[in-house]
């Protein structure tokens, strides 16, 4: 399997968008999951999934509904996941 796209980054999360998509990464890399397939799964393209997850897409209440949904959460538990990530990733 390639390598997981961002697994490798070290990011800070100033806004809610990027608070989101760092958690949606960090998920999605915990779980071995690909962007690819986790877009396909979702429903979104790829470009779009990589944006959400650089925080650089303004992501909307059914995205997050769509993303929570698909790692078994509720918005507000996926919120909390991201609240609780460190502010900095080493």
């Amino acid at each position: 399997m390639a390598k997981s796209v961002g697994a490798d980054l070290k990011r800070k999360s100033k806004t809610p968008n990027e608070m989101f998509g760092r958690a949606v990464t960090q998920m999605r890399v915990a779980r071995s999951i690909s962007q690819a397939s986790l877009a396909e799964s979702l429903g979104y393209s790829t470009y779009y999934l990589g944006r959400i997850e650089r925080g650089r897409a303004n992501t909307s209440c059914d995205v997050m509904a769509a993303v929570s949904n698909y790692f078994g959460m509720s918005i507000g538990q996926f919120w909390t996941y991201a609240e609780n990530l460190p502010k900095r990733q080493n």
